[in-house]
């Protein structure tokens, strides 16, 4: 069996004893569940994406340049006309 030492601040070893206590549980058995299940629950669900508030993608062969011109000539705001 492996050993792991972690330096943790001290608030949340304070807290983690306290939960462990109140469970009923060891220090030990709690990071041993949430190692496991950040180790096998995440290789399940695949690789986690960072949320940037954007969903979906957008493929376009065209470039950035190419791509804002043609939104542009296509609202009316753009060349000057009212929003409507």
């Amino acid at each position: 069996m492996g050993k792991l030492i972690v330096e943790l601040p001290k608030e949340i070893h304070e807290d983690l004893k306290k939960k462990a206590a109140m469970e009923q549980k060891t220090l030990k058995d709690i990071i041993t569940e949430l190692i496991h299940e950040y180790l096998y629950t995440h290789e399940k669900q695949g690789p986690t994406k960072k949320k940037t508030g954007l969903c979906g993608s957008w493929n376009d062969e065209r470039t950035a340049e190419e791509i804002i011109r043609d939104i542009k000539t296509h609202r009316r705001f753009f060349r000057g006309g009212t929003l409507q």
